[in-house]
């Protein structure tokens, strides 16, 4: 527990001035790496509070206690009254000791057993190379054990990951085995013509529904395989159509959310603030109030309950003040002209902030787009998993289109926007969108739908154009580059196939 907050602040202070860039880890988990600039200590009614924030988020926390050893800052944070906590390890990006002694062990030790289920899978390989460092330069992470192994007169590339990963990280395999077999065969000079994809056992389904719309360059073959430790083999998994996932009574796309009634003090808000706009998703009931895609108040069941994140509290009379209150310092703050960029609530939600400003004016995009017509956030299940699709829209002409939104770097773009679109064209042949009464009155086309993947200009990452380059030809999608300054309203600066 802390008694002294000021000298406490000094001494994180002074420790946050070592380096500019950091790494880190959240209760063992690694984080991506940021900027100095983007962490901030404060003292704030007789509280610590570590703040951290990026283009589309924004976190505070009580600072409860501290440890600085020679390399490394351990915060342990609280929120919510100390029903949340957390445990933050930050160091400098070119610290020497990048990892806890743990992480480093487990990771080398799946190294050795996945070189020794190579060798033993494929009589004769002869691994020329292996490593699970980091890599940033390449934007390579270092949960991935990445090799060359020599077959004969064949050059593979293989890519794997331990299990006590995260999920994401498992999914991400793809994507980093693109970028790993881009570097590995430029340094072979172009002799690598495989690239093997090691997953978990029981853990490769979005891989393997990824693999049926990827096509690798001519002359590369790409495989799928399950590293099974406890029976020490490598299994090959087959790509397979996702549309197998799915139980049509369990896992039904959900109806199209119809205009519901507004109760009159609702109705009398939305009047006082014209930038206060409702949303409702397919599928479910409660209403959205949101400024600027930032949540400010639900409407379930008659009930009106207002606030920020969870902590929303029953208005319980007819007096609108505390409402209001909340609206006004809200769009106070998250507005384009905003004084206090910095601030939580302008930075947070951004993707759906500027989902509103494409709901509001989807034309912006595409001037074939018709506007009467844009689904926000609509469920897509497969694998007990419960994904969003940003936006669902259609041409005046009937085709579908997946747009799938990003503020900030991400090189998962690609192969995310690529699943959306698989489990939206899955209910598309099927009919599924017409009979769950969504575009009524509109004949659907019998045509692929159309992805866009839009971001601001600078902000693709830059391995998106090599990423989307493996996306298979027929697939019919879209680099949409808009303004930097979105927000004062989307402009279109670049708008081309991913494939030229």
């Amino acid at each position: 527990m802390l008694t002294d907050l000021w000298r406490a602040k000094y001494e994180i202070e002074r420790f946050l001035s070592r380096a500019q860039r950091w790494h880190g880890t959240r209760d063992g988990v690694p984080i991506d790496a940021f900027e100095s600039r983007c962490m901030a200590v404060s003292c704030e009614f007789g509280k610590l509070i570590f703040s951290l924030w990026g283009d589309d988020f924004a976190e505070s926390w009580r600072i409860d206690d501290y440890q600085i050893t020679a390399n490394r800052l351990q915060l342990r944070l609280i929120r919510q009254a100390g029903r949340q906590h957390v445990h933050v390890e930050l160091w400098p990006l070119d610290s020497v000791e990048e990892l806890p002694a743990d992480i480093r062990q487990r990771r080398l030790l799946f190294q050795q057993r996945l070189c020794q289920l190579i060798r033993q899978t494929f009589p004769g390989a002869v691994i020329e190379r292996v490593t699970t460092q980091r890599d940033d330069a390449r934007q390579l992470s270092g949960v991935y054990t990445r090799m060359i192994v020599s077959l004969g007169q064949e050059r593979c590339i293989a890519i794997g990951v331990n299990p006590q990963e995260s999920q994401s990280a498992i999914d991400g395999l793809l994507t980093a085995g693109i970028i790993w077999f881009d570097r590995a065969s430029r340094r072979l000079r172009g002799r690598a013509n495989r690239l093997a994809l090691l997953s978990p056992a029981g853990r490769s389904t979005k891989l393997a529904r990824r693999l049926t719309a990827i096509r690798p360059p001519a002359g590369v073959s790409i495989e799928l395989y399950e590293v099974d430790e406890a029976s020490a083999a490598l299994r090959p998994v087959r790509p397979f159509d996702q549309g197998s996932l799915f139980d049509p009574v369990r896992d039904r796309l959900p109806r199209a959310s119809e205009p519901a009634p507004l109760n009159a003090l609702v109705d009398h808000v939305l009047r006082d603030h014209p930038e206060l706009k409702v949303y409702r998703r397919p599928g479910r009931p409660v209403q959205s109030l949101r400024v600027h895609g930032l949540e400010v108040a639900q409407l379930s069941g008659g009930k009106l309950r207002f606030g920020l994140g969870e902590n929303k509290q029953l208005l319980e009379s007819n007096d609108l003040t505390p409402l209001n209150r909340l609206i006004e310092q809200v769009a106070r703050i998250r507005c384009a002209q905003s004084e206090q960029k910095w601030h939580a609530l302008y930075r947070q939600q951004a993707e759906r902030w500027l989902e509103e400003m494409i709901r509001q004016n989807v034309q912006a995009l595409d001037v074939n787009l018709d506007a009467r017509y844009i689904y926000p956030q609509v469920p897509t299940l497969s694998d007990d998993e419960y994904d969003l699709v940003d936006l669902l829209a259609i041409t005046e002409a009937g085709r579908l289109v997946v747009i799938e939104l990003k503020v900030k770097e991400d090189m998962e773009l690609p192969l995310q926007a690529l699943d959306y679109w698989l489990q939206v064209e899955w209910h598309r042949q099927r009919g599924d969108f017409q009979r769950r009464g969504y575009f009524p009155d509109r004949q659907l086309s019998d045509e692929p739908a159309l992805l866009f993947l839009v971001c601001p200009l600078l902000r693709f990452h830059r391995t998106f154009d090599l990423i989307a380059h493996w996306i298979d030809r027929r697939i019919p999608a879209y680099k949409i580059g808009i303004n930097e300054n979105w927000r004062n309203g989307v402009k279109v600066l670049i708008k081309e196939h991913v494939h030229g």
